[in-house]
């Protein structure tokens, strides 16, 4: 209550409580802009300003002019000061409004600046993965072409850098990264045009890591991730499933049918890079009868026979409308993440 005393005493000063002021009747108080507004929001105030004003009509009544002027005057502070205090709850209620607005426009804000973040993460995924795509084919094409440019070195000799540094991490001797490295900054200096040049260095980097994962007696924490990276990097599509890591690629065999020695050499490489476990390979065909995706399969096995571990391929044709005709697709099963 100490803000309506206060309101009062303002009143008090506002009006001239101390000197005399004209007369006037209790009804033309209440007749004032607000009166309703101090009704509703300060009805304790408000009544007693009509209890006042209720006595000084009875003082007039009673011919007591002066009693009657007191409760007039008393009247008036009381519903001034109803005034003022519904007012001051009318600001605190907008207060509270505006506050809330400025919460609402905050939340929205960060809402906002959350979805903008993601969607600039997306953007930026979708740089990075364009990006690796586009290096991911710049080294595909090594083993189907005689020449290289300049940008396709670029991004091998990238590759061959990430390679060694992997290569360096899981153990590899400075002996063995030293020939490497020395390979690397004569490539970087004669920038050689050969394709298969380029190609053996980025392989033999690979089958350095490969030594480096046989050691261990099953794939490491991640080996699966890097198995897909690097599989992706190669020309491959891959994906993590049940039952492993999952390799495909439709270019095992060429449009005219016969197997792409380019593409078994990739996957080759991948196979001496990632040791561990079985390989289960199926080969797409439209129907398991068919004498000529028979041959071509078995073309294709006699292929992935002379790798280096051949026992640990398996081949064998799926009929299935998921795939392509020719489409071949690999299960690491050691590579399933627990």
């Amino acid at each position: 209550m100490t803000h309506r005393f206060a309101a009062m005493a303002c009143c008090a000063l506002a009006l001239g409580c101390g000197g005399q002021q004209p007369a006037r009747s209790t009804e033309s108080l209440f007749d004032t802009p607000g009166a309703d507004r101090a009704q509703e929001l300060a009805p304790d105030l408000y009544l007693r300003a009509e209890s006042a004003s209720s006595r000084a009509a009875h003082a007039r009544g009673r011919k007591d002019g002066e009693v009657a002027e007191d409760y007039r005057r008393q009247a008036e502070l009381w519903l001034a000061a109803a005034l003022t205090e519904a007012e001051r709850i009318e600001l605190s209620r907008r207060l509270d409004e505006l506050r809330g607005e400025e919460e609402r426009w905050a939340k929205q804000l960060a809402r906002d600046q959350e979805a903008s973040a993601v969607v600039a993460a997306d953007i930026s995924r979708y740089q990075a993965r364009a990006v690796a795509l586009r290096e991911a084919e710049r080294v595909a094409s090594l083993s189907e072409a005689r020449t290289t440019d300049e940008a396709t070195l670029d991004a091998v000799l990238t590759r061959v850098r990430l390679n060694l540094a992997l290569a360096e991490a899981l153990g590899a001797s400075e002996k063995q990264l030293q020939r490497l490295h020395a390979r690397v900054q004569t490539m970087n200096r004669t920038r050689p045009k050969s394709a298969k040049a380029v190609e053996a260095l980025l392989l033999d980097t690979e089958t350095l890591i490969g030594e480096m994962r046989a050691r261990w007696p099953s794939p490491r924490p991640g080996a699966s991730t890097e198995l897909m990276e690097t599989a992706r990097l190669t020309g491959f599509v891959a994906d993590r499933t049940g039952t492993g890591v999952v390799v495909r690629s439709e270019r095992f065999f060429t449009s005219g049918g016969q197997v792409s020695n380019a593409t078994v050499k990739r996957f080759a490489g991948l196979l001496g890079a990632f040791p561990h476990g079985p390989v289960a390979c199926q080969v797409a065909v439209p129907e398991l009868e068919s004498r000529v995706w028979s041959r071509r399969v078995a073309s294709l096995i006699d292929q992935l026979q002379r790798i280096e571990d051949p026992m640990r391929v398996s081949t064998s044709m799926i009929a299935t409308d998921s795939l392509r005709a020719g489409a071949v697709q690999c299960t690491f099963a050691a590579y399933r993440e627990p």
